[in-house]
């Protein structure tokens, strides 16, 4: 017995130094490998981690598939990721990027993480990608946890990735604005245009120009300015839609006869105004209006635009309300409801009840119970001069009446993105600007809001003002009590 115990530490000894014999030319060895895989291959197998990584990379650069199996079968995760992405079979390449994820190779690990359907391996992998440093597997985590609404937690790992990547600079700007950190947002937005993301200029732009600034003066002039429209401003997302709004405002020909103007935005931080998505549980976006009231609006504003974040788009009397995602043509569709313009697809059946009657005066319709009754109903259309081609309308169908359109095709009344106009909506739609006394201006509702608050001094100036514009000519038989000035 103590025969072959000696034999075995002869042997174990003599591989030992066998092995410590060939770890002296490891050097050489890598020297040679140079021009000769097999030189590196044979210093791996005596235990260099240098070789290894020295062979992989000889494999991929000669685009060697059998230097990097051999790679990626002596433990070297990069060949792994390399042999997955050669391979078109799903099945196979999902098994290699699994090994190379398994052996740490962070690439590997964020492809992993795309690759995987359960949202807790999703992280898993993202989170051991990300924190080697790994950029693409940074932003793809804080992507990620802004979509699973954790935003502390998104900010975290962008503040990581902004340095080095402008697009991510610009998404922290807007997450910290967002949540009130101002001026670190305006220096991560310097840092993004600073590094060639346009965008970020522009809001900086818009920010020294107009963030907690009264609104004053003209962004859109036009004839005499019926309608001056003062734009209300709730996030900088809301203020790149209101530059955009008003380009295409400035723009668009259709409208160049119509005596509306778009005045400069007063923006606002969000919590000065308290606005929802559901207000009054009415499933459509809306603000307290007796806030609107107090801010520091144009003196000469009539009817306000409010751009919030998120809530379905309406006009309620002079004020309209738009979320982020609203494009021009829904603008131009709410436009069109402050001067009386009807929606012309199927109401539903509580609002075609205050809608389909009689004596409804919305220019782009007529209401009948029976066909017979058109004729009497056209007046108002005949005095335009304008041709048109009559159509039912869908307006009333959860109605018993009938609506009737001056137009047989599409128009921006039924589908906001139809650009359609007919002549005589137009010609409609300017005369009822002429006519004041049809249009309800912001301050009748400011009046009705500090009316049901209880406070009567503030709802009769306000009810004053709105009969000073309704009714100019009568000025002088009213008396503004008091100048109106924000808080």
């Amino acid at each position: 017995m103590l025969k072959y115990l000696r034999l075995l530490i002869i042997a174990v000894g003599g591989a030992c130094l066998s092995v410590a014999s060939q770890q002296q030319y490891i050097p050489i060895m890598l020297k040679q490998g140079e021009s000769d895989p097999a030189s590196l291959f044979r210093a791996v197998n005596v235990g260099s981690d240098e070789a290894l990584s020295a062979l992989s990379e000889y494999a991929q650069q000669n685009q060697d598939p059998y230097w990097l199996r051999q790679a990626a079968q002596l433990g070297d995760a990069r060949s792994y990721y390399r042999l997955a992405l050669n391979e078109t079979e799903e099945a196979p390449h999902k098994r290699l990027m699994a090994k190379a994820a398994l052996g740490g190779f962070a690439a590997a690990q964020h492809e992993m993480a795309l690759l995987s359907d359960s949202a807790e391996n999703k992280r898993r992998w993202l989170e051991l990608a990300a924190e080697q440093d790994y950029l693409p597997a940074i932003i793809s985590l804080y992507q990620w946890l802004l979509i699973e609404e954790q935003p502390e937690q998104a900010e975290a790992w962008l503040e990581k990735a902004a340095p080095r990547d402008a697009n991510s600079a610009l998404l922290l700007a807007k997450l910290e604005w967002r949540i009130g950190k101002y001026k670190q947002a305006k220096s991560w937005l310097s840092h993004a245009r600073d590094n060639g993301v346009a965008a970020a200029g522009d809001y900086l732009t818009w920010i020294n120009r107009y963030w907690q600034r009264k609104g004053n003066g003209l962004a859109v002039a036009r004839n005499q300015c019926v309608i001056r429209l003062q734009p209300v401003v709730m996030s900088l997302e809301n203020m790149q839609q209101m530059a955009q709004l008003s380009q295409s405002f400035k723009q668009d020909e259709r409208l160049e006869s119509l005596p509306i103007c778009l005045l400069e935005p007063v923006w606002v931080k969000p919590k000065q105004v308290k606005c929802d998505e559901n207000w009054q549980s009415h499933r459509r976006l809306g603000c307290d209006v007796r806030q609107l009231s107090r801010l520091p609006l144009a003196e000469d504003f009539t009817h306000l635009m409010v751009l919030a974040p998120r809530g379905k788009a309406n006009v309620h009397n002079g004020i309209m309300y738009l979320d982020q995602g609203d494009t021009y043509s829904v603008f131009v569709h709410e436009l069109a409801h402050f001067a009386g313009f009807v929606d012309e697809y199927p109401l539903s059946t509580d609002m075609a009840e205050m809608v389909c009657h009689p004596y409804s005066d919305a220019p782009n319709l007529v209401f009948v119970t029976e066909a017979e009754e058109l004729p009497e109903k056209l007046d108002g259309w005949r005095q335009t001069g304008e041709v048109w081609s009559m159509a039912k309308a869908r307006t009333c169908n959860n109605h018993q009446m009938q609506a009737y359109k001056g137009s047989d095709r599409l128009t921006f009344m039924e589908y906001h993105d139809q650009a359609y106009i007919p002549p005589l909506y137009m010609a409609l739609w300017k005369q009822r600007l002429e006519n004041r006394a049809e249009l309800l201006p912001a301050f009748v509702n400011f009046a009705q809001a500090w009316e049901a608050a209880g406070n009567t001094e503030l709802a009769t100036q306000w009810r004053q003002r709105a009969n000073l514009y309704q009714f100019p000519a009568l000025a002088d038989s009213f008396q503004v009590d008091s100048v109106l000035s924000p808080l």
